[in-house]
Order: C-alpha cells, then structure tokens, then sequence
C-alpha cells in the first residue's frame, strides 16, 4: 500500500527510466563519527551487536563485567554507516531503496565511494564497497556458539546485480588474513526477491580473540550507482544456533506517507490559509511483525512544532491490533490542522516534528519502535521525497515536459530546483529552456499551451545547491531577477532543443506522474510512469544563496562583432582574452570551439551559413556569456 513495485526501466518509447550513474545525496556529505566511553580503557566492541541502520543514535551498552561497554553516538549521520559500529563510510544508509525490508533502514552496497562519485570509472566489474565493523571482544570464556546473522536483498527499487556480480561476508582470522565466510550471486535477474536471512557460524579458533572483525563486500560495476545489495538486521550474539532465525521484533519498514494531499512538502504561505484543500484525510505508515506468533502491538503518534517543542496534536490514544505472525500491517493515523496559535504560524516557514511509537509485547528490540519525521513548509513545492532512485529522461528534438502545481492564491515564481542524475556522461554542454506555462491540454486533444516564461540556452548543473538541487532563478536576457505571477494551476518544465537525454531525479517511492505531462511531437500527454520527478518550484520568500552564477548572460557591456560576421569575430568588454570558446547551433548542438587570440577575436570562416550561439566563458570573472551571431556567406 505505501510501496510501489519497481517498473521496467522503459514505459512507452517517448518517457524513459534509467538507473543512475552518480549519487547526488552523499556528493557534499562528509562522514561523521561519535566518541566512544570504554571501560577498563579497552576498545573493541561486546556481545551482543544489533545493528538495523534504523537508529542513527543507537547505543551498544553491555552488562558483561569483563568488558562494561557504553557507546552513544551524539552526532549522527543520515546517509553513512554509524561510525561506532563501523570502521568505513562506503556504505549508503536509506529507507528508499529497500523493497518490504525486515525494519526501517538499511547499509546498500553498490558502485560509488563515500562522496557519491564512482569507484572506478575505466573498468566495468571489480570491487566496489566494503562495511567494515569495528574490533570485538570474541576472546574469554565465548565458544563456538558464536552467530552472525543478517538479512539482505539484491536490486530492490534500485539496479539489479548482474549474475557475476556478489555479496560477500569475511571474516578476520587471528593471523591478520581475511577469510571468506560465506557469498552470494544474484541468480532472479530484473526481478524482485524478498529479504533473505542468512545465519553464519563464528566457530574457527582463529575468530574467537581479542580484535575479531567482520566485513560485508560487492563486486559490482564500479562505474557508478549500480548492482544494489541491501543489508539489514545484522545480529551476532552467543549462545545462538544455525536455528536461531525468529525475533520476537515488531517494527516499521518505512517512512510515512505525506499529510498532505498533492505533495510531500508545499510553501507554508500556500499552506496556512488552505489547510482543509490542503491535508489528506489520513495518513500511513508500514510495519511488520518478524515473529512467527501473534504479537499484541499498540500504536500511537504526536506532532509538535520543531523548534519549540510545542505540542499540535497528541499523543494520541495508544490503537491496539493483534499481528499476525509474518505479516505485515499498515497503521492509519487521522492527520491535523497546525492552529493559528502554533509558535511561527505568522512566519514565512514551518517545521513540524511526527513522532510514530509502537509497543509490541516482548518486543526484544526497542530501538526501532520510534520513527521521527519533518514535514516541512519552506517556499517551494516538492512531490519526490528527496532521493532518486532512478532517473527520468525524454526521447527527441523538442520535447516537452510539464509538472503541474497549484497557487492557492497568487503568489510570484522566483526559482525552479532541479535534480539531475548523472548516469550517462556529463550533459552539462546541452541545452534546454526552462518554461513556466500558466495552462496546457491535460486531455490529451491537443497540444494547446500557455507561456508565461521561457528561459532559453540554459545546461544541466551538477552542483550541490539545495539538497542536491540547482537553483534556476527566473531572469530576463540580462539576468536580472524576473518573478513570475502565478495564480492557480501552473506548470514547469522544459523544452529540449536536442535528442540526447537530460536525465532528472526520479522518485519511485512517491506516485505523482498524475500531474506529470509530456510532448513528444504530437498532443500533451500524462505520464504513464509511476513516481515523482525531482523538479520544484519556489514561490515568495527570498531568493536563494548561491553557491555558483547561473550560466545566464550578465549586464555587463561585452558583445560581439561584426555580426553578421563572415571570418573572424572578435569581442569587447572582457578583463581579458583568458576565455573558451564554444559555439552550438539553434539545436543546441556543439559545432566549434574556436581558441580565441590576443585580438580578442576567433575564427568563423569554416562554420555553415546560418544563427549561432557563442557561448564566452571568462576565467577571470567566473561569468559565462551567450551571444547570438550570424554567419554570413
């Protein structure tokens, strides 16, 4: 009910999904650690270790006298591996991949290092991450009822390993080599599998000392973001059997669904004054029982405001089910308005904290049974979750893509955010227009539309702005700032002036093709493909802080001559001739770059009859120029 099934990567030949080459999340993420408190000044870990990646803040406290051990982790991260458990960061932690995990959260292996880029771009099958834990303490009185056991899913909502591809589980032996303990190949194909336990022995000798550690591997195409392994719920404990495959654990699996009726977040100005149009009905969330009895299991929640702590709704009466053994259950909670005496109601932005509890009985473990989640109401309008899965892309010269969104009440379009996947090389030298229509035909009659803003000559930018997302802020010719009234149902997209792919983030975890339209050529059509494209609008508020000029032409007093030009043009208004040259046709294609000389001009004479586009960027100033030409017989 809150999971959809992962798709084929084509629907139809005009839209298309493709996995994805580069991890936007973990690019400007730094791995973070925590400080551990040993007694006895020891520092390996004890038995028993948990780990479900569904708690960021777990502690590990034991009560074994010969080693007293307490760690908290008081500065988490939300996307790598929790430094206190595990030595590396290669590992990404998420609830978005998975598909019906054991618990919330899992470690996915693929083929990017810690900082989103791929391991190794010139060879198509190698290894790629490892999870490595920190030492522990297996030495003493432990015998070989030592067990590691562990769940793990291949492909999920992600890319499927191929059958050469493996998960790997090593284990280090006394005499500092690491053994293979036990691997795995992906032998279902494109299809998916449910999580499979898997439970290995800790019987060697060699294994039970004073700085034991295990690993998890891949060996995947280390190109990019591919051949997915999921791992959850990893266990290693004495006192344990090769039966031991059964835990009395109630848990979520997933993340809520939206209170909101169209979006995952929405401008608060937008918000306030409509909440009744606004809020869904109810609003989910997933849970499953891992024990193979009944288990009574009482469920409840409260919202607050963030940053005061103030309480909006609940806690609410604790709702009671019997859960069947296996099963899974999807928990229905009525949603709420945010009243008008909540601490910032009158400012331009809201955060409000959900906070989801579960108390099975005889729950073994407690650290999953509370879930957090923001819902924000910054300025801008969101259907995706935030995380790609994989990316979306249109086939042909001058297709269109629409997403539609709703004003309310008038407001002004200042910024559109977009997430681009890079998965087939860089496309930052294509260009696209950014358009904003206030109609378009969503019946699919015509292809009638609307303009009210068109931006052209603009390029995909991989560059980490806003959670993954580059800003386009509305300009004219110039780039001076150019807001855009919108009033009611709107839409934003492109207009491709080529056939290659753009490739934008694509959210499977969240169905809003609904309000996704396309051109290919013939009338406006609605996407067939379930998901939300990463694209977002910003309304009102102020703009945002850049971290990078957009590539728009500046005020300053730079042109280009002659024009029409027949063999050289040269220009003025530059600091210097420190420059590169590109020139692309009206298609958007590259058909030169010319090396400009200490004249400041640069050679035409070999280009077709026709219109250009010059694109001038200053390595001096950081500013990139577009100026339009004409080459004349």
């Amino acid at each position: 009910m809150l999971l959809v099934l992962a798709g084929p990567l084509r629907s139809a030949a005009q839209e298309m999904l493709l996995p994805l080459g580069y991890n936007q999340q973990l690019m400007h993420q730094q791995p973070k650690g925590g400080t551990r408190e040993i007694g006895e000044s020891r520092d390996t870990l004890c038995l028993p270790f948990f780990d479900d990646f569904s708690n960021l803040n777990a502690f590990h406290d034991s009560i074994n006298l010969l080693c007293p051990d307490t760690v908290y982790n008081a500065d988490p991260s939300a996307v790598y591996p929790n430094q206190l458990f595990w030595q590396d960061s290669l590992a990404f932690i998420n609830n978005t991949y998975p598909i019906f995990p054991p618990t919330y959260g899992v470690a996915t292996l693929d083929g990017l290092r810690a900082n989103g880029r791929p391991h190794n771009e010139l060879i198509s099958y190698g290894p790629a991450d490892t999870l490595t834990s920190r030492p522990f303490y297996l030495g003493g009185t432990l015998t070989d009822t030592v067990y590691l056991s562990f769940y793990y899913q291949p492909g999920g909502f992600g890319d499927f390993p191929e059958s050469d591809d493996s998960l790997v589980l090593e284990f280090l032996h006394i005499d500092g080599t690491w053994d293979r303990a036990w691997f795995t190949r992906n032998t279902a194909g494109a299809f998916n599998q449910p999580f499979k336990i898997v439970m290995v022995p800790v019987a060697d000798d060699g294994y039970l000392y004073d700085g034991f550690q295990f690993r998890f591997r891949n060996r995947a195409n280390p190109k990019g973001n591919n051949d997915h392994w999921h791992i959850d719920y990893v266990y290693m404990d004495e006192d344990r059997t090769s039966t031991d495959t059964l835990f009395r654990d109630v848990s979520f699996t997933s993340a809520p669904t939206s209170i909101l009726k169209r979006y995952r977040q929405m401008p608060w100005s937008q918000f306030k004054n409509h909440q009744a149009e606004e809020l869904a009905d109810n609003h989910f969330i997933q849970i499953k029982n891992n024990f193979n009895t009944i288990v009574n299991t009482s469920y409840r929640y409260e919202a607050f405001e963030s940053l005061t702590g103030t309480n909006i709704t609940g806690p609410t009466a604790p709702i009671s089910i019997n859960f069947d053994p296996f099963s899974t259950a999807v928990n229905s909670y009525e949603t709420f308005e945010i009243p008008a005496t909540t601490p910032g109601y009158d400012e331009d932005s809201m955060l409000v904290t959900l906070e989801y509890t579960l108390d099975p009985a005889g729950d073994i473990q407690r650290l999953n049974d509370t879930l957090r989640y923001e819902q924000a109401f910054y300025n801008y309008y969101a259907y995706d979750d935030g995380t790609a899965e994989k990316a979306y892309a249109l086939n042909g010269t001058g297709s269109q893509l629409a997403i539609r969104f709703l004003a309310n009440e008038p407001d002004t379009l200042k910024e559109v955010y977009i997430h681009w996947s890079y998965i087939d090389g860089n496309k930052s030298t294509l260009f696209f227009s950014l358009v904003v229509w206030s109609d378009i035909d969503t019946t699919g009659l015509s292809d009638a539309q609307t303009v009210i803003y068109q931006a052209d000559f603009l390029t995909p930018k991989y560059v980490d702005s806003v959670n993954g997302f580059y800003v386009y802020q509305l300009t004219d010719f110039l780039g001076n700032p150019t807001p855009v009234v919108v009033d009611g149902y709107f839409y934003v997209g492109w207009l491709q002036t080529q056939a290659d792919f753009l490739n934008v983030g694509f959210d499977v975890n969240t169905i809003a093709n609904q309000h996704v339209f396309y051109n290919t050529g013939g009338n406006w059509q609605r996407s067939d493909i379930n998901g939300a494209i990463m694209i977002r609008p910003q309304v009102g508020g102020d703009y945002s802080v850049y971290t990078e000029l957009p590539e728009m032409a500046t005020a300053s007093a730079v042109s280009i001559y002659p024009n029409p030009a027949q063999q050289r043009l040269f220009v003025q208004g530059l600091s210097s001739n420190q420059c590169n040259i590109s020139i692309f046709d009206m298609s958007g294609r590259l058909v030169a770059a010319p090396v400009m000389g200490g004249d400041y001009g640069f050679d035409v004479a070999e280009l077709t009859p026709g219109i250009y586009i010059a694109r001038i960027d200053d390595s001096t100033s950081g500013i990139s120029h577009k100026l339009q030409f004409v080459k004349s017989q």
